[in-house]
């Protein structure tokens, strides 16, 4: 829902603004899965109902059918796992919907925008979008891969794969070649990634909560501090901390409760994640992305195990000649390093081989730095 919003503010420059939509009670149970919430958007009032992953075009059109008959307001579907052919359909019988990063199509506000190529990727400012880093993570540890092989190890569909792939194409991370009548991808090793595309990641976490532990957060994936734990000497936090699919948060909100409402034993910390925190080739979170989410903590313990983290997975895999090692820099680490740049993208981090150099500042007056 949040994405949606955020699409409608960022590509149509509406001031859009949702709250809880009281016909939501009200709903059969068949819809009552579907989050929906009324929008004020420029003058006009409409509904937005947020679609889950793997929904096809036929359930869209029935979601969108059956909230038209219960509501005055203009209905709006958030399609995003949306291609191209089924955006079209929708266009072609008048139905409104956001997909977001791609589409939207708003007939009663006399509205459409569509995204054209990667263009939008070619900032290097720009962040990486969710799917795009999860494709980056898991593609530098394979020599190759088709796409459908990006499909079945994140969990999506195969436009929002081939989405992926064309983002990582535009920003240098990636290539096409066809082999036997066949796309195969050739992605870039880790060590390129973590120096020079350093800038464009982020941390996968949209939000930290707290649920009251029960089988199904038992079996979410070890993430933040307590994953750290297992993978380094640092005690594990008084809390456990997890991760889940936000798409699949949906089915445990039941469990959510406030902070300190339930003793530390009781209690497990939630993160939220954009992408999906386990790939399907892996039984745990992989380095780069928990190292990623615990960026912005600041504890020099932290930093240094996930330092050594890094170090050991990237000097553990096949490097090719241009791609420089990753040190700690006077006693500075890459993900303090990552903080900064995100603080500050007039930042400037190179590395080599055989030492480690560079620039910060903004370019007036730049501080240069050498460990050999």
């Amino acid at each position: 829902m949040n994405e949606a919003l955020t699409y409608l503010q960022e590509a149509l420059g509406l001031s859009a603004k949702a709250k809880t939509w009281p016909g939501s009670a009200h709903l059969p149970l068949h819809l009552r899965s579907i989050e929906v919430r009324a929008v004020d958007a420029n003058g006009f009032s409409f509904l937005l109902a947020s679609l889950p992953t793997g929904v096809g075009l036929p359930e869209a059109k029935r979601v969108y059918s059956q909230l038209t008959l219960r509501s005055e307001a203009p209905v709006v579907i958030s399609f995003p796992d949306a291609d191209a052919r089924q955006r079209k359909a929708l266009v072609a019988q008048g139905i409104p919907f956001v997909c977001p990063g791609r589409q939207a199509f708003l007939p009663f506000m006399g509205a459409a925008y569509t995204e054209r190529g990667g263009a939008r990727f070619r900032n290097r400012a720009t962040k990486m979008s969710p799917n795009a880093q999860a494709a980056a993570i898991w593609g530098a540890g394979q020599e190759s891969y088709h796409p459908d092989d990006l499909c079945r190890a994140l969990g999506i569909s195969a436009s929002r794969a081939s989405e992926a792939i064309t983002e990582l194409v535009d920003r240098g991370l990636a290539r096409r070649e066809r082999r036997e009548r066949r796309v195969i991808v050739l992605p870039v090793v880790v060590d390129l990634l973590l120096s020079e595309h350093i800038a464009e990641l982020s941390s996968p976490v949209s939000k930290v909560i707290f649920a009251r532990k029960a089988p199904q957060i038992d079996c979410l994936a070890d993430a933040g501090e307590t994953a750290l734990a297992a993978r380094s000497m640092l005690a594990a936090p008084g809390v456990e901390q997890k991760a889940v699919l936000r798409s699949a948060w949906r089915e445990l909100r039941d469990l959510e409760v406030a902070d300190g409402e339930l003793p530390d034993n009781e209690t497990a910390m939630i993160q939220v994640w954009r992408y999906a925190p386990v790939f399907a080739d892996s039984s745990r979170i992989d380095d780069i992305s928990l190292a990623l989410s615990l960026a912005a903590i600041d504890d020099e313990r932290i930093q240094l195990e996930v330092d050594r983290i890094l170090e050991r997975n990237i000097h553990g895999k096949k490097r090719c000649r241009r791609s420089p090692r990753i040190r700690t820099v006077g006693g500075v680490s890459v993900l303090a390093a990552l903080s900064v740049v995100g603080a500050r993208e007039s930042a400037i981090i190179c590395l080599d081989n055989l030492s480690c150099r560079g620039v910060t500042g903004d370019g007036a007056g730049r501080q240069t730095y050498e460990e050999q």
